[in-house]
């Protein structure tokens, strides 16, 4: 079984990673706190394995109280192996996509709703 397994999943917030959960043909991964090289890790881990399933992805990140830098090559290299969506950046996250200039290929959007939206699954 995967750890994103289509239901909520518990907080593992040592990781970075508050829930996990599908929401129509969409991962929905929200995530919070401090997300250092630790933390990254253990988000890059759990991002492989919903990679595995070939669905879009929707990053809630408006917990993200602080964004390493390496987050930003983790969000280019989601957004070129699927459908990403960063859903209402934090201001850290909002900072490192602003920092990565107008060319950087993440998408974002100011709600998990509108990125269900865009993506067909549906806000419900």
């Amino acid at each position: 079984m995967h750890e994103c397994d289509g239901s909520p999943s518990a907080p593992d917030t040592a990781l970075g990673v508050l829930s996990c959960s599908q929401r129509g043909n969409a991962w929905v991964i929200t995530l919070g706190g401090d997300l250092g090289p630790d933390a990254l890790a253990g988000v890059s881990r759990r991002l492989d394995d919903v990679l595995d399933e070939g669905r879009a992805i929707v990053m809630d990140t408006k917990s993200v109280t602080s964004a390493d830098p390496a987050m930003l090559s983790l969000l280019v290299r989601l957004q070129e192996e699927a459908s990403l969506y960063v859903a209402a950046p934090s201001p850290p996250v909002r900072e490192l996509l602003e920092a990565a200039g107008p060319q950087s290929p993440v998408r974002t959007v100011t709600s998990l709703g509108e990125a269900l939206d865009a993506l067909g699954a549906g806000a419900s």
